[in-house]
């Protein structure tokens, strides 16, 4: 097992922004909540665990108030 196997199912926090499509910032506010995204710190980069990362914004999915139906 080399270093790149290791590390295969981690992405850079900035690369992580990118496929979710917003801004550092907002992925640093995500990991600094009590219940936020979960991260490994490695020296002065966060890493992000892309599986456990998904099972985060499936747990944190939220489904639109119904439709109130007219009487």
């Amino acid at each position: 097992m080399t270093d790149k196997d290791l590390l295969n199912d981690f992405i850079h926090a900035n690369d992580f922004a990118a496929q979710v499509k917003r801004h550092p910032r907002t992925v640093r506010r995500w990991m600094n909540q009590p219940d936020g995204l979960p991260y490994t710190p490695i020296g002065n980069q966060n890493l992000i665990h892309v599986p456990t990362a998904r099972d985060w914004l499936l747990r944190n999915m939220r489904n639109p108030a119904p439709r109130r139906v007219k009487a």
